[in-house]
C-alpha cells in the first residue's frame, strides 16, 4: 500500500443495460494512471447483486484487488496472480448503492431503453472498510440522482467525490478501529442468531468454507463485518483478504514484547490481535456474484467466507462449503459433519453465550438496533465486544498454557514455575478440547503462536469467562456494591444495621449450580483469593526479570495487577452508566486503590534489560 495514498480510491456508476447486462457507465475517478476500460470486469454484477430489482434501495458490500504498482486489477481472476506481483497487489472495499425508476418517468430516455425499469448503482471504492461513514451520504446523493430523472447530469457524482475527498484525506496508516465499526449491529446479530454467533466465530477461526446466504444482500453483508469485528482489530488489517495468495511475511510482523496497561492497542498487540484469518489460503468476498464461483473453487482457495443472494449457490451448498448460513431464516448448518464434535459447544461456552443473548434480548429495543432500552450498558454495542474480547483472551491464554505445559512435560523446573491451580484446571477443556485440537493446526494460530510470548497465561488468566454466575448480573452487582460503600461512608450503622448488610451480602452469595450476582473484577474473571493474587504477583516478577534496572525519569507511572486487570475499553463506559445514575464514580481514584509501590513494572525496559544480556523471551521465563 502507498505510504499516503488517498482513501477514496475510486468512484463510479454501474448501469443494467437492457441488452448488455451490468456494465460500468462511468468513472468519476480512478487511481491515476489506471485504464478505466480494464478495471475490475466483475465490478458491475458485485455492485448489482441478484435480486437487488426487488428492493426500492440496495446496499451491497465487496472486495476488489488492485496492483498498484501497474495500476491494474488482476487478468485472470483473484487465484492467478503472478508470483512475482504479489507484493504489488492489495485489498480495496466497494460500497454500493442501487435504486431504480420507472422508464416513462424519465426526462430524457434513450432508444436503448426498452425496458419498464431503469437500475443503477453508485459505488464508492476506499482503502479501508469504512461503509459504515459512507453509507447514509451514498444513500442521499443516489437518491437525488434518481430524482433528476437525467442520469446524464452528473454533477452530484462529483459532488460526492469532492466531498469524500475532503473527509478522508490520505491513508497513512488504519483508521481507529472504532470508526470501522459505525453502521454493524452486534445487537442484531446476536439477536437473531444467539449462540450460533459464537459457532460461526469458532468456525473462522477453524478456516472453514463458509457461505452466507440471503435476499437482503446487505444484511448478510453487515452480519460477515460483524462476525470479523469480534477479534479485536482484524477489521482494521484486511489488506489480504481479497486473494487467497496474498499474505504477510512472517518477518514483516510486528512482534510485541512488552506492553503498557494503559494502552489497549498495545495490551492487544501482546495478546497476538488480530488473529490473522485472512492470510495465505483465505478468500474474504462479503458478496460474491456467480462471475467470480472460479475464485471459490481454485486450487488456491483453501478456506473462505462468501455472501451470495443467488439461489444456485443454495441448491450446491453441500458441494461448496463446510458451513451454510441462512440469513434470511436466521440459521446456521453444518455441512460438512465432521466438523460436529469440533463445533459443538461446551457447557461453559453454551452459559457464557447464553448470558449475553438473553441480556440483548431482554434489553431488545425495536426503535433501535443499536441501542438497549434506557440506554443502559448492558447489552450495549461496547459491552458485547468486551464480552468478546475477554472470551479471546481467556482462550489465547488457556492455548499458551496448555502448549507450555505439553512442551514442558519432562521438565520439572520449568512446571514447578507454574501455580498447582494452573496445572490442576485444564482450562482448554472448557472450550471444548476437540476444537483446541483443529485449531492450534490452522495458519492463523501458527502466526499467532511463534509471535507471542510462550508465557502469556502469567500475564492473562487462563480460564473460561464462565465461572458459574450469571453475566446478566454483572453489573447489577457493581451498583449494589456502590450503593453499600456510599451507604457506608455517608453514616455510622448501628449495630443492627450492621447484621442486616451481612444478612444482605450473605443472600448475594452464590449458592452451587446457581447464577449469582457477581462483581464487574468476576466479569473479568478475577478472583480475589491468595491463590489469584500469587497469580497476579508472578507477572509482576517476569517483568521485574526482564527490567533489570529502575524506572526512568518521564516514564509514565506504572499501572498495578488490579489496573490491568480491571481496565479495557469499556471502562470509560462504565463510569458513564454510573455517572448517569447519579452515581459518584472516580475511575482515576479507582485505579489508584490497587496501585502500590511494589505493584510497579516498566514494560518498555525490556530493551534495556536484552542489552544486559537476557536476550530471549525463554531466559526470562
Amino acid at each position: 500500500m502507498l505510504e499516503e495514498a488517498p482513501v477514496i480510491a475510486g468512484l463510479c456508476v454501474v448501469d443494467f443495460h437492457h441488452t448488455r447486462g451490468p456494465e460500468t457507465e462511468y468513472w468519476c475517478s480512478l487511481p491515476a494512471g489506471t485504464d478505466e476500460t480494464k478495471i475490475w470486469p466483475n465490478l458491475p454484477f458485485q455492485a448489482l447483486p441478484d435480486g437487488s430489482h426487488s428492493f426500492k434501495e440496495t446496499f451491497t458490500y465487496f472486495t476488489l484487488l488492485f496492483n498498484e504498482k501497474k495500476k491494474c486489477s488482476p487478468e485472470n481472476g483473484a487465484t492467478e496472480l503472478p508470483e512475482d506481483e504479489l507484493k504489488d497487489y492489495v485489498t480495496f472495499f466497494a460500497i454500493s448503492c442501487s435504486r431504480q425508476i420507472r422508464s416513462d418517468e424519465l426526462i430524457h430516455r434513450g432508444s436503448d431503453i426498452t425496458r419498464s425499469t431503469v437500475q443503477k448503482a453508485i459505488v464508492v471504492i476506499s482503502r479501508q472498510p469504512i461503509f459504515g461513514q459512507i453509507k447514509d451520504k451514498l444513500s442521499l446523493v443516489t437518491n437525488a440522482f434518481f430524482m433528476q430523472r437525467n442520469f446524464s447530469d452528473r454533477t452530484i457524482i462529483s459532488s460526492l467525490h469532492e466531498n469524500l475527498m475532503s473527509m478522508f484525506k490520505v491513508s497513512p496508516g488504519s483508521p481507529p478501529e472504532g470508526q470501522l465499526y459505525v453502521g454493524l449491529s452486534l445487537r442484531k446479530i446476536i439477536y437473531d442468531l444467539k449462540k450460533d454467533i459464537l459457532v460461526l466465530l469458532k468456525a473462522l477461526l477453524l478456516e472453514k468454507q463458509i457461505i452466507f446466504y440471503g435476499t437482503n444482500v446487505e444484511a448478510l453483508c453487515n452480519l460477515q463485518f460483524g462476525l470479523i469485528s469480534l477479534i479485536p482489530t482484524l477489521l482494521s488489517n484486511l489488506h489480504y483478504c481479497g486473494s487467497p495468495q496474498l499474505h504477510e511475511p512472517l518477518e514483516e510482523l510486528n512482534v510485541a514484547t512488552s506492553f503498557k496497561s494503559s494502552d489497549r492497542q498495545s495490551v492487544l498487540a501482546f495478546l497476538g490481535f488480530p488473529l490473522r484469518i485472512f492470510e495465505k489460503g483465505g478468500l474474504f468476498s462479503p458478496y460474491t456474484p456467480l462471475q467470480q464461483m472460479d475464485d471459490i473453487k481454485s486450487k488456491h482457495t483453501q478456506f473462505f467466507m462468501i455472501g451470495s443472494s443467488n439461489s444456485l449457490l443454495a441448491e450446491q451448498k453441500t458441494e461448496l462449503c463446510h458451513i451454510f448460513v441462512d440469513v434470511d431464516a436466521s440459521e446456521v448448518e453444518i455441512i460438512d459433519k465432521s466438523l460436529s464434535p469440533a463445533l459443538q459447544l461446551s457447557g461453559n461456552d453454551k452459559k457464557w453465550i447464553d448470558s449475553i443473548s438473553n441480556i440483548v434480548s431482554q434489553s431488545w429495543n425495536e426503535n433501535d438496533l443499536y441501542t438497549p432500552k434506557n440506554s443502559q450498558f448492558e447489552g450495549s454495542e461496547d459491552f458485547i465486544r468486551w464480552q468478546f474480547e475477554d472470551y479471546l483472551t481467556r482462550l489465547l491464554s488457556s492455548v499458551k498454557l496448555s502448549e507450555y505445559v505439553t512442551s514442558y512435560t519432562d521438565n520439572q523446573m520449568a512446571l514447578q514455575s507454574v501455580p498447582e491451580e494452573m496445572l490442576r484446571s485444564n482450562s482448554i477443556q472448557h472450550f471444548n478440547n476437540s476444537w483446541v485440537a483443529k485449531w492450534i493446526t490452522t495458519e492463523n494460530y501458527a502466526i499467532f503462536r511463534d509471535c507471542t510470548d510462550d508465557r502469556l497465561f502469567d500475564l492473562f488468566p487462563p480460564k473460561h469467562p464462565y465461572n458459574g454466575v450469571d453475566t446478566m448480573t454483572i453489573l447489577q452487582q457493581k451498583l449494589a456494591a456502590t450503593f453499600q460503600n456510599l451507604k457506608r461512608a455517608n453514616s455510622h450503622p448501628s449495630l443492627e444495621e450492621k447484621a442486616k448488610d451481612e444478612e444482605s451480602q450473605t443472600s448475594q452469595e452464590p449458592s452451587a449450580g446457581s447464577a449469582s450476582v457477581v462483581s464487574k473484577d468476576n466479569l473479568k474473571g478475577s478472583n480475589t483469593s491468595d491463590k489469584e493474587q500469587n497469580l497476579w504477583s508472578s507477572w509482576k516478577e517476569y517483568f521485574n526479570a526482564k527490567k533489570r534496572g529502575k524506572k526512568r525519569d518521564g516514564e509514565d507511572d506504572i499501572k498495578s495487577t488490579e489496573y490491568l486487570n480491571n481496565s479495557h475499553s469499556t471502562q470509560e463506559a462504565i463510569g458513564s452508566a454510573l455517572v448517569g445514575l447519579g452515581l459518584h464514580y472516580d475511575s482515576a481514584q479507582e485505579g489508584k486503590s490497587g496501585e502500590s509501590e511494589d505493584d510497579e513494572w516498566v514494560t518498555n525496559e525490556v530493551d534495556e534489560a536484552s542489552n544486559e544480556g537476557d536476550h530471549s523471551r525463554d531466559d526470562a521465563i
